[in-house]
């Protein structure tokens, strides 16, 4: 998933990533997902388990193996990541500590059917203000031990601020 991000403005383009150090639930709900009929049982499952966790946030560790380097971000980091932003919309020069990274990321938490093998999580990009978006994706362990992304038509919320205008879309991704 963070091998190729996208933000709401386009693909992320920066040469470093910041995240989010805690998990977050993703501003669009996991139950705007629609699985394949044959499917449906399966997700349930997931269902059950992201209503018993999704407010549990967890820590992540610095375990990522992704081809670009990244830093985690205390809740302090993202704040100072947004008033950074704030600022240069009022016309402050961008800081060093956050120079050539146009938006955080935020991991939901991975939630699994009884057999652990189908997987959805959640990934959302804030550029500051109302900038930012949040998908869900769905992986599938295979037989072979790797994971593999399903191609179900996912949520997708894009929150954007274009001349003083701010839309949500929530709407299945790729229609």
């Amino acid at each position: 998933m963070l091998a190729n991000p996208r933000t709401s403005h386009g693909p992320f383009e920066s040469e470093r990533l910041l995240i989010a150090r805690t998990t977050r639930p993703a501003s669009v709900r996991i139950l705007c997902m629609r699985p394949p009929k044959e499917r449906e049982a399966e997700f349930r499952e997931v269902l059950a388990d992201y209503e018993r966790r999704t407010d549990i946030p967890r820590e992540l560790r610095p375990m990522l193996t992704i081809p670009k380097p990244y830093t985690f971000l205390t809740a302090d980091e993202v704040s100072a990541f947004i008033a950074d932003r704030d600022a240069q919309v009022r016309g402050a020069p961008e800081s060093e500590r956050f120079r050539g990274v146009s938006d955080y990321f935020t991991l939901a938490d991975v939630y699994f059917n009884q057999n652990g093998r189908l997987a959805p999580t959640a990934l959302s990009s804030c550029g500051g203000g109302l900038c930012g978006e949040s998908q869900w994706r769905v992986f599938e362990k295979l037989d072979s031990g790797k994971w593999q992304e399903l191609r179900w038509g996912l949520c997708l919320a894009i929150a954007e601020d274009r001349s003083l205008k701010a839309r949500l879309i929530a709407r299945p991704r790729g229609t």
